[in-house]
């Protein structure tokens, strides 16, 4: 036989042209290419377009009432630049030699912290600091008494001071234990304390503590002179680091420290992580196994469920193993009779007990010891048992 004399119907291989077959393969990795495109659009979409945003308080990220956005751009469209830092070491990177080191977040600072912190050559802004972390600052600071939205007048000589002349910032003051040189208190209440803290440790490195938060927040900073003294306070030099501390964050502004994944981590890397999960769950999809129905399998032998109790009888009887026999008629009997009454499938033996005798003509005892007795002695005793059992359960009315 030759190829010119094949029998009709025969095809050799698989029956495919090698046309067929590249175009098959182009389809898949068109399926493939389509994927990747689509993540990686994606992923540029959450990158390129997804503003910085926090609920922080004082963060400049937060463009909520609580947050500090609005003078931070304002800051920002004045030529000077703002960075937000969860870590000090981070901050220290974006002050550059002189710049302004503002605190809004404190409480997880340590005592080496707050000792780099002072020791910075540059300006330091505290932004409204605890009562256990004024002594830290200066030994003359204490904390003062909460003020309501009452008008304080400047009271020093202070430029910044002189510019806002009124300012409105509800919230905590800051009392000074004693006079000093160094300290100057601005916007004093005598009743309740002062608003602003100037500490001059020398003329180009002054630390100022601003004791109420309201004076900075987007909601507060438009009210009466707050703006002026937040801008001049903050825009003395063309860098500002703004420290919003973290648990995680152990460096300081001197030798930076250990700093975990989450803190250096760039900020599209979470993006990325969702756009390469999107890729593996759609891979999964197009490629994974499907599942079909299931099907029977034929076996060489069908035993039918009779037969295969018949035979333990067989085995129970064989064994005169009468006990066991009894134990599982008795309890096929309980479970039935149960669920015919009504009863849970944890029913105690009284509860079961007295719910049938209240649907037979036995009593309570008669039937707790038919149930649960002891066992048979001998098969003629089990037979007993098996037709008391029966004519129990043919008594038994479900109503």
């Amino acid at each position: 036989m030759t190829l010119n004399t094949l029998p009709p119907g025969f095809i050799m291989g698989d029956g495919s042209t090698a046309g067929a077959t590249v175009r098959t393969g182009w389809k898949r990795l068109g399926w493939v290419a389509t994927l990747v495109t689509v993540s990686l659009v994606v992923l540029a979409i959450l990158v390129f377009t997804q503003a910085p945003s926090s609920t922080a308080p004082l963060s400049t990220n937060n463009a909520r009432p609580e947050g500090a956005r609005a003078v931070a751009e304002i800051l920002r469209q004045q030529g000077v630049d703002v960075t937000e830092s969860s870590t000090l070491s981070g901050a220290s990177e974006a002050l550059g030699a002189d710049g302004t080191l503002v605190i809004a977040s404190y409480y997880y600072l340590d005592e080496d912290q707050i000792a780099s912190i002072l020791e910075w050559p540059g300006p330091v802004v505290w932004l409204a600091p605890e009562g256990y972390d004024l002594g830290y600052i200066h030994e003359s600071l204490v904390y003062g008494i909460a003020d309501g939205e009452t008008p304080v007048h400047a009271q020093c000589n202070l430029p910044a001071a002189q510019t806002a002349d009124t300012i409105v910032a509800p919230g905590p003051r800051i009392n000074l234990q004693w006079s000093t040189a160094a300290v100057s208190a601005c916007f004093v209440n005598v009743e309740y304390g002062s608003v602003l803290v100037r500490i001059t440790r020398t003329p180009a490195e002054p630390m100022s503590v601003i004791a109420a938060p309201s004076l900075l927040t987007n909601k507060g900073l438009a009210t009466s002179g707050n703006a002026a003294l937040a801008l001049h306070t903050l825009g003395t030099t063309d860098k500002v680091a703004w420290y919003m501390g973290t648990l995680y964050d152990s460096s300081t502004l001197a030798s930076g420290g250990q700093e975990g994944v989450a803190l250096i981590a760039p900020a599209w890397v979470n993006a990325a992580a969702l756009a390469a999960a999107l890729v593996f769950l759609m891979a999964g999809l197009w490629r994974g196994r499907r599942v079909g129905p299931l099907m029977t399998e034929p076996l060489p032998v069908v035993v039918p469920a009779s037969e295969a109790t018949r035979g333990r009888a067989r085995l129970y009887r064989r064994g005169r193993a009468f006990g066991h026999a009894a134990a599982a008629l008795r309890a096929g009997s309980a479970r039935r009779l149960a669920q015919r009454l009504g009863l849970g499938p944890h029913a105690d033996r009284a509860t079961l007990a007295f719910a049938v005798a209240a649907s037979s003509s036995a009593d309570v005892a008669t039937v707790d010891s038919l149930i649960f007795g002891p066992p048979p002695r001998d098969e003629a005793a089990m037979l007993d048992v098996v037709r008391r059992l029966d004519a129990l359960e043919s008594e038994v009315d479900p109503t």
